[in-house]
């Protein structure tokens, strides 16, 4: 049996499957990419046990039957990537060795049997069924992702929770200093009760790699006691929940934060950046000087005779205040807001300041929680 296909076309696929393959694995076959010919398409699938990712494709031709196989991923990968976009035929023996010809050269490697890659897990019926553009799902994780804990003690905070109800969906990241949220509340999603999941952190940042903003594009999702399915037409992933009641996230939002600040994002950014390269490399902080017209941001570290200070023109709707903040969590927050110019509502020193853009889409609200320091 063989079969040809655009080798660029063929990378492209095995490197998206191939995100899911751990550097270490319990099981050797872990290693491998599931190939399953069928008719005039060909699917790829890797996992980690917990996580499994589906890519389908058409081939550009095919002869004999349709059969699967297991491939090392790295092991044709690595020639891939090396290779001009060229259409590259593939044949598969008898005593299972696979053959790639290309242009001036070719190359031959063993292969596994499909048998032997470790079958789907069943899911069971009881399921709930949601729909929604592929672009607002992406964009619930890139405002929530950044602002999971990397600390594993507790684990339900690593991943991103997902509120859905009747009247809007709600993505939700925190790390116990930084809380983010997205919420939607203009998506048909044919929902008549409230369901929460958290995804891990891992799954969730192979969605927002692998899924292509596309206008018209809608993201499937199957959601199960312990696990999720999310199918887009080229790819689908399916993959574990983590279990364990989520932080209330709406009691840490303040209600009665009276002072906005109103500033141009990019050079917030920008300015935030060029200080805090002189602050404490421990603590990180950042000051802000709070005035009608200009903020200033100042940054220092004893130890090391540094310090930095930029003012920048905003508007501001009280007389002063003064606050610190992670440079960090600022440049993480300030990255990812689809705005021009963002908007601070600040209270007292005991509770957060909220950051959110001045215009967004229709339906959609971003709010991001950071806690200040005390200024000195």
């Amino acid at each position: 049996m063989k079969f040809t296909i655009l080798s660029d076309v063929l990378r492209d696929h095995l490197q998206v499957v191939g995100r899911v393959v751990n550097s270490k694995n319990t099981l050797a076959i872990m290693e491998f990419a599931l190939f399953e010919v069928s008719g005039d398409s060909l699917s790829l699938t890797a996992t980690d046990g917990e996580t499994r990712i589906v890519t389908r494709f058409p081939l550009n031709a095919k002869e004999g039957e349709d059969m699967s196989f297991c491939v090392r991923v790295r092991q044709l990968l690595e020639p891939l990537k090396e290779i001009p976009n060229q259409v590259i035929e593939f044949k598969l023996s008898e005593d299972n060795e696979l053959e790639a010809k290309y242009n001036n050269g070719h190359f031959s490697f063993p292969v596994v049997q499909g048998a032997d890659f470790p079958s789907v897990e069943s899911l069971g019926d009881d399921k709930l069924e949601i729909q929604m553009p592929v672009t607002n799902f992406l964009e619930g994780l890139e405002n929530t992702l950044y602002a999971t804990s990397t600390d594993d003690v507790r684990p339900i905070m690593t991943g991103v929770h997902l509120d859905i109800r009747p009247e809007h969906i709600t993505f939700v990241g925190t790390n116990g200093f930084l809380l983010a949220y997205y919420r939607h509340s203009m998506l048909d999603l044919g929902v008549t009760e409230p369901y929460k999941i958290t995804l891990q952190r891992k799954p969730a940042q192979l969605l927002s790699q692998v899924f292509q903003k596309k206008d018209d594009e809608i993201v499937e999702i199957e959601l199960y006691p312990n696990f999720a399915l999310f199918r887009t037409p080229g790819v689908e992933l399916q993959c574990r929940l983590l279990e364990g009641k989520y932080p209330n996230y709406e009691t840490v939002i303040p209600k009665e934060n009276d002072k906005t600040l109103e500033a141009d994002r990019l050079q917030l950014l920008a300015a935030t950046r060029r200080v805090s390269v002189f602050a404490n490399k421990g603590m990180d902080l950042v000051s802000f000087d709070f005035a009608p017209t200009q903020l200033t941001l100042k940054a220092s570290d004893i130890d090391f005779s540094t310090k930095a200070e930029e003012v920048l023109p905003v508007s501001f709707s009280s007389t002063e205040a003064r606050f610190s903040f992670r440079s960090e969590h600022l440049i993480q927050i300030l990255g990812v807001m689809p705005s021009k110019e963002i908007v601070m509502k600040i209270g007292d020193a005991s509770r957060a300041a909220l950051i959110s853009p001045i215009e967004s889409e229709a339906g959609v609200e971003i709010v991001i929680a950071v806690m200040p320091f005390v200024y000195s």
